[in-house]
């Protein structure tokens, strides 16, 4: 039996072998049929597909990014009283796109100073030990600090480092000098200039000199300065040089020779116009639900770059066009609902309109921003990012953006699966790079203007689109040559993609937008095991009942924010029964599936304890959680929109508030999960699960400094029934 078997195995071998030669080496039009490109299955289907690859340009946005930021320019003060050279330029592209419905206009000042600063001149010379000019405004528009005032001085330059520390300044004499310093220019000026009595500063080098020695990065002298009330106190002024020069003169003040600096600029301030381009692409069924699309087209009016962020005002221009263009001309159907496209100044220009209009508030389902989306991805050594939505607003959006960036990206790379196609759905531009898409999908940050959309006063889904790493970010080399025709025609392909879905989807085309967010949410699911299981791991043995707590926390929150996602759903089936009622079971099967997630962490931590030697205790309801567990904040009438957190602290001037500790978008959050309904603890434990164990009494300090500034007030609520072997569950949203 054994020796019949193995000789059939020998036999067998060489045939198996001479069938894949064959087959191998057979021409490709004879392989078709037998291998098929393994590629994820669009949300739209792959006709629309096709006519989106073919009619969105990378050249179109890339010239228009040309126009707009070939060079920076020095405003004139008609700019500066009447329109802006970049809002002109959209407007009449807009207009050449046959998009009628869009306009100019100005909105409320929000965020910045009633005053814009404008550098009119400004040159750096050395005077000892020769006669060099250094740098000057018409060569390197950067080379200013913003907020400098106007001057003429004539020093001795001193290096003090970093210039960032009292330490820096140790030995050194700063007074009636002008300091060279390698940190933050408000940093550096606050330190020698307002503190020591220096007569300005100079900054050597950018946040990417290590890559490009001669960039020239911009920087101001001080933040949230109001110029409306100019004293002694102003700032004085602060020159930019490239990383390269600021050695040569380190080397120089290190060999013992004696530099002397003049220093000459002229600076005012006009009248801050919050000015905003917009455009409406109106929807045939439900026009009053609106997509909207956002990208600044300004960042301070004295500096315009190339990608940050004239390619994400091109790339949403560009989506403008395709989507009037194939609806007019029939080929593909006129979408739903509204799309609406905002050109801005960063942040400010979004929440002023949306303070013109708060109507709008109510139309809105959500928001793409594009910010930085041009780049070329190789050569900047980075890759396209999506950022999500945070955890306090859990949205099915995530999802329709994720699956198509994944769709472009398994389409324009080489897949051994599929050889020898190299690319199944090549989207490349004619002069652009033949890279494979590089991207990423992240958890939230912000930092940009779909931050308004999501806080917690107004609460609507939003994502950002935006390339990371860039090399020449925030420096006088950020032009078009550092741009890509083909990364621009991707990025304005997923986002009309998404675009055409978001605002044409029924309950037909929402159907298998469930399976999208459940197969994607078992993915994040997956990935909060993994956390609570490796912190559990990690644990001290006296700290494991605590941990395993923790631990349990960070797998039910994350339970609770997919059940909330795929509940969004519901929004394209407009109230449909039998749609709502799939989704109450879907749910149900998550929350199922919750209990045996926790049970499998239980088990887990009996063995971990066993072999720790420890007991396994149930974890206990302190008499603190069970005291936060009925203590409820609600919002106040100065909560309900975008929380300004200047007009926050200017109303909490000359009170002692209570001390608290919290990272970076922790106290974000915080706001964003009040919602009248949920309890402190509710809170704590949400934002717990989003970034790390926060301590309870560093949560209930900032609503009570919340509520010291008057944004909310605390209401008991009904106390909880808290089991004692259970983690107390938040409400969804």
């Amino acid at each position: 039996m054994r020796t019949t078997f193995f000789l059939k195995r020998i036999l067998i071998a060489p045939a198996f072998f001479l069938l894949f030669m064959m087959y191998s080496t057979m021409p490709f039009g004879q392989q078709k049929e037998a291998r098929r490109p393994v590629v994820p299955a669009p949300l739209l289907p792959e006709g629309i597909i096709d006519i989106l690859i073919d009619e969105v340009s990378g050249e179109i946005p890339l010239n228009n990014e040309r126009l707009l930021a070939s060079f920076e320019h020095r405003r004139s003060a008609e700019e500066y009283e009447k329109v802006f050279a970049e809002s002109k330029i959209i407007l009449e592209k807009l207009k050449e796109y046959g998009i009628r419905n869009c306009g100019v206009e100005e909105v409320p000042a929000a965020l910045l100073s009633t005053r814009t600063w404008n550098p009119q001149s400004a040159e750096l010379w050395m005077l000892e030990p020769e006669l060099k000019k250094l740098i000057d405004l018409d060569n390197v528009p950067a080379c200013l600090a913003e907020q400098s005032q106007t001057n003429d001085v004539t020093a001795e330059l001193v290096y003090v480092g970093s210039g960032s520390t009292d330490e820096d300044y140790q030995g050194k004499d700063v007074k009636d000098k002008i300091v060279l310093a390698t940190g933050r220019a408000y940093d550096v000026h606050n330190l020698a200039v307002a503190k020591r009595g220096a007569k300005g500063v100079l900054i050597a080098g950018a946040s990417n000199s290590d890559y490009d020695p001669d960039e020239v990065g911009r920087d101001t002298l001080a933040r949230n300065f109001d110029p409306t009330a100019l004293d002694a106190k102003a700032p004085s002024f602060g020159f930019m040089i490239s990383a390269r020069q600021g050695g040569q003169l380190c080397k120089m003040l290190a060999d013992g020779t004696r530099i002397v600096l003049r220093a000459k600029c002229q600076t005012n301030y006009y009248p801050f116009r919050n000015e905003i381009v917009w455009a409406l692409i109106e929807g045939s069924e439900r026009p009053q639900e609106e997509l909207i699309f956002t990208a600044h087209l300004f960042e301070e009016k004295a500096y315009q770059g190339a990608n940050d962020n004239a390619s994400g005002s091109v790339s949403i221009l560009e989506t403008a066009r395709v989507l009037q263009k194939l609806v007019s001309e029939g080929r593909i159907p006129r979408l739903k609902r509204s799309v609406r496209f905002l050109w801005v100044d960063e942040g400010a220009g979004t929440l002023g309109y949306l303070l013109k209009y708060p109507e709008l508030q109510k139309k809105i389902f959500a928001n793409i921003n594009e910010d930085m989306v041009g780049e070329n991805l190789r050569q900047h050594s980075s890759s396209f990012h999506l950022t999500q939505t945070p955890f306090s607003l859990p949205s099915c959006l995530n999802d329709v953006l994720a699956a198509f960036f994944e769709y472009v990206g398994e389409t324009n790379r080489d897949n051994i699966i599929n050889r020898p196609v190299k690319f199944v759905k090549p989207i490349l531009s004619p002069a652009g790079s033949k890279d494979p898409f590089y991207y990423h999908i992240d958890k939230y940050s912000g930092g940009s203007d779909h931050a308004i959309f999501l806080e917690g006063g107004i609460g609507i889904p939003a994502i950002q689109l935006g390339v990371w790493p860039d090399m020449w970010y925030h420096t006088n080399l950020d032009r078009p040559d550092k741009s890509d025709s083909t990364q621009l025609k991707r990025a304005s392909f997923i986002a009309t993609a998404s675009a055409v879905y978001l605002a044409g989807a029924s309950k037909k085309e929402a159907l298998p937008l469930i399976g999208e967010v459940l197969a994607r949410g078992f993915s994040r699911i997956g990935a909060e095991e993994k956390r609570a299981f490796a912190f559990l791991s990690s644990s001290e043995p006296e700290k494991l009942a605590e941990t395993y707590k923790e631990s349990r926390n960070i797998i039910h929150q994350s339970f609770l924010r997919e059940r909330a996602a795929v509940n969004s759903i519901a929004f394209f089936a407009q109230n449909d029964h039998a749609f709502s009622l799939h989704l109450g079971n879907v749910c149900k099967s998550l929350a199922s599936q919750e209990e045996s997630a926790l049970d499998a962490l239980a088990n887990q931590y009996r063995v971990t304890a066993a072999l720790a030697g420890v007991k396994a205790a149930v974890p206990k309801v302190t008499s603190e959680e069970r005291r936060l567990a009925a203590l409820v904040p609600k919002r106040t009438s100065l909560m309900k929109g975008y929380f300004d957190s200047r007009a926050f602290l200017h109303r909490l001037k000359g009170e002692k508030a209570p001390e608290y500790k919290l990272g970076r978008n922790e106290d974000f959050e915080i706001r964003n999960f009040i919602n009248d309904e949920r309890s402190i603890l509710e809170i704590r434990n949400a934002v717990s699960a989003e970034f790390r164990p926060v301590p309870l009494r560093d949560v209930e300090n900032y609503i009570k400094t919340l509520e010291m500034g008057g944004m909310v007030t605390l209401e008991n609520g009904a106390r909880p029934n808290l089991g004692e072997n259970r983690v107390a569950r938040p409400t969804p949203r």
